[in-house]
């Protein structure tokens, strides 16, 4: 009735495929450590990472007075955790510490419903949890010779349920440089894919950013008319096809580790230093029949002479 563009408007709308990274043209100088998936249905959160964490510190100064650093990896951190309350749970992404803490470590020790009014909302809490981070981080690199705008810090993805938000509420907080950046994503069902995720891009939307790029600039296309060309394509990108309202909490989990896998088999195979890595840790925020957080660790504490389980 309504022709091919107007199927294809109901169901992106449908779908609710979330806006692209924000990037420029695409390209990113050096990609981030960690995949981090998050899922969005019409009754849960799911959240998935995999184990490879960053840590960076000064080891000494460059020729032009610029600080020299040098990074270091694990390969069993556990990137999602909740808050002892059971109200929040968090993603982290990218550099591990807040100040000398890790970051998944600093929030699991938090009571998100108590911090520091009970009565005050989900995002008068995240502030107030935000702010003192920025603090932790501020009194590490503040006696440091380090330039503001180079201290390193975590991207972290929060959400937050049960008494506090219902429906739940999803925000994303970049902790680079002096201060912190914060936005709500996934206000309705969809994906979001943060870290290292390249490959996964590629799959969701049909083409890889740096292949992008490479067709865009030779055709003398600017970069925002290439982004709004993504956005209103003709035919259904394999992202616009998932109905993500209706998929059950088995599905969305299953999904999240297939697309965190992917990206993480595809870094072990290309060359160069794997950005990611390790099992991949689920947790789920489930609205139905009761709101409650439920982990799904991919690893557990072991003697070193006998194996974990990633199963």
């Amino acid at each position: 009735m309504g022709g091919q563009g107007s199927r294809l408007a109901i169901l992106r709308a449908s779908a609710a495929t979330p806006a692209l990274p924000r990037t420029e043209g695409f390209p990113r100088l050096r990609p981030p450590m960690t995949i981090a998936i998050a899922i969005r249905t019409g009754s849960a959160v799911v959240f998935a990472a995999d184990s490879k964490i960053t840590t960076a510190g000064v080891v000494g100064v460059e020729e032009d007075g610029s600080p020299r650093w040098q990074e270091q990896t694990y390969d069993n951190a556990t990137k999602v955790v909740r808050d002892r309350s059971g109200s929040m749970m968090a993603m982290v992404a990218g550099h591990a510490n807040i100040g000398q803490m890790a970051a998944p470590d600093f929030l699991s020790t938090k009571d998100f419903r108590l911090l520091p009014e009970p009565q005050e909302g989900a995002e008068e809490k995240l502030g107030r949890l935000v702010a003192e981070m920025v603090e932790q981080k501020r009194a590490y690199w503040g006696g440091s010779q380090v330039p503001p705008e180079q201290w390193r810090g975590p991207t972290v993805l929060f959400a937050i349920g049960g008494r506090i938000a219902n429906p739940p509420r999803i925000w994303r907080v970049d902790f680079d440089g002096p201060a912190a950046e914060t936005s709500e994503i996934l206000t309705q069902p969809g994906i979001w894919l943060d870290g290292s995720y390249d490959e996964v891009f590629g799959l969701l939307y049909g083409f890889e950013p740096s292949v992008a790029q490479g067709l865009r600039e030779p055709l003398d296309v600017p970069a925002d008319r290439f982004h709004e060309a993504t956005r209103t394509l003709r035919v259904l990108r394999p992202i616009d096809k998932l109905n993500l309202w209706a998929m059950p909490i088995q599905d969305a989990i299953d999904l999240a580790v297939f697309l965190a896998t992917v990206q993480v088999q595809m870094d072990r195979f290309l060359p160069g230093t794997p950005a990611c890595g390790g099992p991949i840790d689920v947790m789920v925020l489930q609205t139905a029949p009761e709101a409650s957080f439920v982990a799904y660790p991919g690893k557990v504490v072991h003697h070193p002479h006998r194996p974990g389980y990633n199963d």
